[in-house]
């Protein structure tokens, strides 16, 4: 990968955030438009171009994995992709195309990406420029990657003043802890669960100087927690399939990535909540155009003094399709996370889980009775409907975590 195009990104995207957001929206009207030609060749886009932005459907996540052969502009077939990914997986990648499988949402269901390589230099000078200060790239670094699989996404920053070290998910807490002693990283990033059971047995990482939580959603309770065992505060990483979203600014302030992406942010009836339909921009191997996400969005009105125009929201606490309907009430997964982290703070594990006429709070062993009982009671208050209390916990170490879930039967 050419370090120039690495750098360009760097730059443009450094560029963007002194713009304002008038400024942002004129940016990407022009990105729109240089990307059509990619849409024309993209069969399930192709009878819309030229169109206005408005008159492009929307979609959604299920419509793309049923047959990634039409969402993509190289003339690949859904079956080529998928081998592609798979093989990427398996760490036998070839060629300048890369492709991998996302985390999933916490419910099983993974998606297909695909970049190029003038692509993966595009994110990682994003990346670069949202995440890290411009002096920390003139010092070496050992960055770190803790999440479930490898790609070349990451392994491209291996390159100049930067290390990389892949430590997947899967080996176990007793393994990682020694293998990321010995690596001794400066960046580290990786999902809030893994990063709390670390701090609960006493890992220290003297060296560490930047840490990001990717993956899932990170709440107050265990920044604050985090912050405390590491002597590092941790940034939270906006990402998904569709693209890198978002990312706290120097002022820790989580700003959506509107200097490349188009947000379309619909509100969600009796909530003060919405959904983002999203459009990416940058991205012409596998056009995302007005994708339908499923996080649950909150803005954050407070302004921030960063220079940033792309719009503040709270970092996300869980899915749309996770919010409570109990009768007339309506309780979002951030409500949730209030209630019962206001009672066992950062460091414990736990899951809620409702119907339409119940609610469950499963708490892990670590967690006292009374402490227990007392978030028992917060659910209680919050919901209206009394709540069982079971420590049936399972150990998820390697999964994604999903803290609030709704079963509609």
């Amino acid at each position: 990968m050419r370090p120039d195009l690495i750098f360009t990104s760097w730059l443009r995207t450094r560029r963007a955030m002194r713009m304002s957001a008038e400024r942002l929206a004129a940016r990407r009207a022009r990105q729109w438009q240089k990307l059509q030609p990619a849409l024309a060749r993209t069969p399930a886009l192709a009878d819309y171009c030229g169109r206005s932005f408005p008159e492009f459907p929307v979609t959604n996540p299920a419509e793309m994995r049923a047959d990634y052969g039409a969402w993509n502009s190289l003339n690949m077939s859904d079956a080529e992709l998928r081998a592609l990914a798979d093989a990427a997986e398996a760490g036998n990648a070839v060629g300048d195309l890369s492709a991998g499988w996302s985390s999933g949402s916490g419910g099983g269901t993974r998606g297909l990406f695909v970049a190029s390589s003038t692509e993966r230099a595009d994110y990682i000078g994003q990346s670069l420029a949202r995440l890290l200060p411009a002096r920390a790239l003139l010092k070496r670094q050992r960055l770190a990657l803790h999440l479930r699989a490898n790609n070349d996404l990451y392994r491209d920053v291996q390159r100049g003043r930067f290390a990389f070290a892949h430590f997947p998910l899967e080996t176990s807490l007793e393994e990682t802890i020694a293998a990321l002693m010995q690596f001794d990283p400066t960046i580290l990033i990786a999902p809030p669960h893994r990063l709390i059971a670390y701090a609960k047995v006493g890992l220290r990482l003297p060296s560490l100087r930047h840490l990001f939580c990717g993956s899932e959603p990170i709440s107050q309770a265990e920044t604050e927690f985090l912050t405390e065992a590491f002597g590092v505060r941790p940034g939270a990483i906006y990402q998904a399939t569709e693209g890198f979203l978002g990312a706290e600014c120097p002022k820790g302030r989580l700003h959506l990535n509107e200097h490349a992406i188009e947000f379309e942010l619909k509100s969600i009836p009796a909530t003060d909540g919405f959904r983002p339909v999203i459009t990416d921009l940058r991205r012409t191997s596998q056009p995302i155009v007005r994708l339908r996400g499923d996080d649950y969005l909150e803005l954050d009105p407070k302004p921030c003094p960063c220079g940033y125009g792309g719009r503040v929201v709270r970092a996300p606490q869980g899915r749309v399709r996770d919010i409570w309907h109990l009768g007339k009430r309506v309780v979002t997964p951030p409500q949730v996370v209030g209630a019962v982290e206001t009672i066992l703070g950062g460091a414990r594990d736990w899951q809620a889980e409702a119907s339409s006429d119940t609610v469950t709070l499963r708490v892990a062993a670590d967690c006292s009775e009374a402490m227990a009982n007392d978030a028992t009671m917060a659910l209680g208050d919050l919901t209206g409907l009394p709540v069982e209390l079971t420590r049936d916990f399972p150990s998820r170490l390697a999964l994604k975590r999903r803290k609030v879930v709704w079963n509609d039967g």
